[in-house]
């Protein structure tokens, strides 16, 4: 597959683009495909800038349970942190403002996005700094976002693809062990 931005992509340079399933043929796939785009980026842009708990609710489906659940792409039951419904989003977003600055969110691949399921997928990375002790450490992780008809997440799964301790549901604040040191050196990211 090679990439042509805007989560398009072609399986060669002679075949036509294909957003994922769909040829783009349809105005309709198209509008779809871009206000999913949109919906998206827009909301990463609010992730990164830090914006408030309650702001971060309003990209958030009020008419379905929304969930949100973030753990390392190793964890074997990540469904046993999923938070669900308002309150509980709206406590982790609270979570990360009272306990963690975060700086340079990065989107690293173009967004992938499935028209029919209204799903986009797509890998990224956050510098996470401690409030308490400025420590800081690199997140890699991959958003798999779902939207309802109106394009209001209804799902927000983040699974961390860098080793599990950069998980920022994991993260604890302490100097870091010498095994810790070499994993960072060895493991490093970017």
């Amino acid at each position: 597959m090679i990439p042509l931005g805007n989560g398009i992509e072609v399986d060669s340079p002679i075949q036509p683009p294909k957003l994922l399933n769909h040829t783009l043929r349809s105005p309709v796939i198209m509008l779809a495909a871009s206000q999913l785009q949109a919906s998206t980026e827009t909301f990463f842009d609010a992730f990164a800038s830090e914006a408030p708990p309650i702001g971060m609710l309003a990209y958030f489906s009020h008419t379905s349970p929304a969930i949100v659940q973030h753990t390392p792409s190793s964890c074997p039951y990540p469904q046993a942190s999923r938070l669900e419904g308002t309150n509980a989003i709206r406590s982790y977003f609270d979570l990360l403002a009272t306990h963690w600055n975060r700086s340079d969110a990065k989107i690293r691949s173009p967004l992938q996005i499935d028209v029919d399921k209204r799903r986009v997928t797509l890998l990224a990375d956050v510098i996470w700094t401690w409030k308490k002790s400025g420590r800081q450490w690199i997140e890699e992780f991959t958003w798999t976002l779902d939207y309802d008809e109106g394009f209001k997440i209804i799902s927000f799964v983040i699974q961390t693809m860098s080793s599990p301790g950069t998980c920022v549901m994991r993260a604890t604040d302490a100097e870091p062990t010498a095994r810790q040191k070499f994993l960072a050196l060895t493991q490093g990211s970017r």
